[in-house]
């Protein structure tokens, strides 16, 4: 039987993007606090800076449906399967399978994603190139070298691919590996963007605008030097002021600090008022936390449709908490009609951006023989009633969109029917063959099996 998922809020003072994975995500039994703290997380998981790289993940969908089937046996120590790694392509989507762990790759092995880059960017391959850059330029699978990602970038470039020559505007623009040379920056970046790097179009439509600086900051930064020290007391009177302030990463804090008691008493509703402001600015994380508040009805009366609209919401900013819960959501039917098919690709998402579970629960999904699993232990136990249960739990509510627990605990409670039926179906057939068997051996202690059930 698969794991039920553990699903926490997200806090913006954090040392990660989204929700910490967990460490060994095959066996999780329980809803735990998340961890606590921290300002931002410095470089997303896909390079070369903005976790929505549209072109990696199409090479991932590209792979996952042209090239990884053809390689569910092969061992790069035994070289052997039902098929080998020829060309650049199939190299390069061996990197792409062991370093995000996807399908059979699951789990990640960053040195062999940069071996198998290599290998791909020696038979110049742009796309390769490009990985094998920020693989050196972040110390991944190989040794950190700066000088290195430059020149594979300069490679990739030179064929006209779009990331890396954005890859290479960042480097001039802050200094990385180069000298800083804005003009040269600017240079790539407009080659970048005609290429169609979404970044780089953000970047130019961005760098010469005056940045402001949010209301209330210096209370926030004050507030996140407090929390990291553990004075969460201390800290929650000033990520208060700037929350009032309106500044939306202290409005996010505090809400976060009111659902967990972190200098504050527990409160739902207030951490639901805060979460909604800063939601309302359009921050991510507390989208995706308010749409968690709404599906447990905490603070809010529970609207699982209210819910997967702010999990959508957060999704399309590509917040991988956010693309988690809505992988969720369309995994069990949470306020949208039940579809494995938008599960995985939402869960998929989310492992692109780092979410370890995700990738573990695409993975189980991809497979449909697996079943789709209980929302909590609350389902589970319903349905389990700690029996080794084997009848009717392949079966998941497709199409089916639930509106609250109320909904999808009654559906759980006719599977539990269905289960009970079919396994007492299975006990009595069993019965009848020992019982006919017995009068085939004309035995006079038969043990009549009674009627079928």
């Amino acid at each position: 039987m698969r794991p039920i998922e553990r699903v926490s809020a997200e806090p913006i003072v954090c040392l990660r993007r989204g929700d910490r994975p967990d460490s060994s995500p095959a066996s999780p039994r329980s809803k735990p606090r998340p961890w606590p703290l921290a300002v931002a997380l410095a470089g997303a998981l896909l390079w070369p800076g903005s976790a929505a790289n549209a072109g990696l993940q199409e090479d991932m969908a590209y792979c996952q449906a042209n090239v990884w089937p053809r390689f569910a046996g092969w061992s790069i120590s035994r070289q052997r399967g039902p098929d080998t790694p020829r060309t650049a392509e199939d190299f390069y989507c061996l990197a792409l399978g062991h370093w995000s762990g996807q399908a059979q790759f699951s789990p990640r092995d960053v040195g062999k994603a940069a071996q198998f880059a290599q290998t791909a960017a020696e038979q110049n391959l742009p796309a390769a190139q490009g990985l094998l850059g920020f693989f050196y330029s972040k110390g991944l699978g190989v040794r950190q070298d700066q000088a290195a990602a430059i020149a594979w970038w300069r490679k990739a470039a030179a064929q006209g691919h779009a990331d890396s020559l954005n890859a290479l505007a960042s480097a001039h623009d802050n200094g990385q590996g180069v000298p800083v040379d804005k003009n040269e920056a600017l240079r790539l970046y407009r080659q970048a963007a005609e290429r169609g790097s979404k970044e780089a179009k953000q970047t130019l439509a961005t760098r010469d605008k005056p940045q402001k600086t949010q209301a209330g900051q210096a209370e926030f930064d004050e507030g996140a030097r407090l929390y990291k020290a553990g004075q969460h007391a201390a800290a929650a009177k000033l990520f208060l002021r700037a929350a009032e302030m309106g500044n939306a990463r202290a409005q996010l804090q505090i809400g976060y600090q009111y659902q967990y008691a972190e200098g504050v008493a527990a409160n739902a509703d207030e951490a639901v008022k805060w979460y909604r402001r800063a939601a309302e600015q359009g921050d991510a994380a507390a989208e995706s936390n308010l749409g968690m508040m709404y599906e447990d009805g905490a603070g809010v009366r529970e609207d699982w449709v209210e819910a997967a609209r702010w999990y959508r919401k957060a999704a399309e900013q590509d917040n991988a908490s956010g693309q988690f819960r809505l992988g969720r959501a369309y995994q069990f039917g949470i306020g949208v009609h039940q579809n494995r098919k938008l599960a995985i690709e939402w869960f998929q998402k989310a492992g692109f951006n780092g979410n370890a579970q995700a990738r573990y629960f695409a993975q189980h999904l991809l497979s449909r023989g697996n079943f789709v699993g209980f929302r909590n232990e609350q389902e589970e136990n319903h349905v389990i009633a700690g029996k080794l249960r084997t009848g009717l739990l392949w079966e998941e509510p497709v199409g089916v969109l639930f509106r609250n627990s109320a909904e999808r605990l009654a559906y759980i409670k006719n599977l539990r029917v269905r289960v009970d039926r079919y396994e007492a179906y299975q006990a009595w057939v069993h019965r009848k063959n020992e019982y006919d068997e017995c009068k085939r051996a004309s035995r006079s202690s038969c043990s009549d099996p009674g009627p079928a059930p």
